[in-house]
């Protein structure tokens, strides 16, 4: 069964003087990226492969969390998961490698959200955390499929949504 990590990227700066692409994570963004790596960790959340939007904040998001990880997936910068919306997302998610069993895809708003929305409407009744992505934030999305390409038309079933933003660090490892 393809299992999905969806990743809003941890809270970054809002500004910087190179431009959006290199804005960078703010201390509490640092903090919360690598308590959501520790999170997925210590509950067995381990992708074969991550992609990760070229934004440096997406990227240091993703960096943070893999320190924490005993295993490193392979990881792929995707250039189009900076701007991507839903169909660009199920476009990508179309061309996951079926050897792949767990996703990983850090990225932005809006398109992470409609993308989650798009990929569990129908199956799940309570849409209500997907309907905003906080910064940083996991959502755990399992297929009943067997690939990706079945998987990217949706059917999706919500197993987990974490804002790690709003969490208190000594309550993650409880859940």
């Amino acid at each position: 069964m393809p299992r999905l990590l969806l990743i809003r990227h941890a809270e970054a700066m809002a500004r910087a003087p190179e431009g959006d692409l290199e804005r960078p994570l703010t201390e509490r963004g640092r903090a919360d990226a690598a308590r959501m790596g520790a999170y997925c960790h210590a509950t067995g959340l381990i992708p074969e492969l991550a992609l990760v939007s070229p934004a440096r904040r997406a990227r240091d998001t993703l960096d943070a969390m893999l320190l924490e990880f005993s295993q490193k997936p392979a990881c792929e910068i995707e250039d189009l998961l900076y701007s991507a919306d839903a169909y660009e997302l199920r476009d990508i998610l179309e061309q996951i490698s079926p050897s792949v069993k767990t996703l990983l895809i850090a990225g932005h708003n809006p398109g992470l959200a409609e993308f989650a929305r798009f990929l569990v409407d129908g199956r799940d009744s309570d849409h209500a955390p997907l309907r905003h992505f906080p910064a940083p934030c996991l959502a755990v999305i399992h297929f009943p499929c067997g690939d990706w390409t079945k998987a990217a038309a949706g059917g999706g079933r919500l197993d987990l949504f974490m804002n790690f933003s709003c969490s208190p660090a000594d309550d993650l490892l409880s859940r």
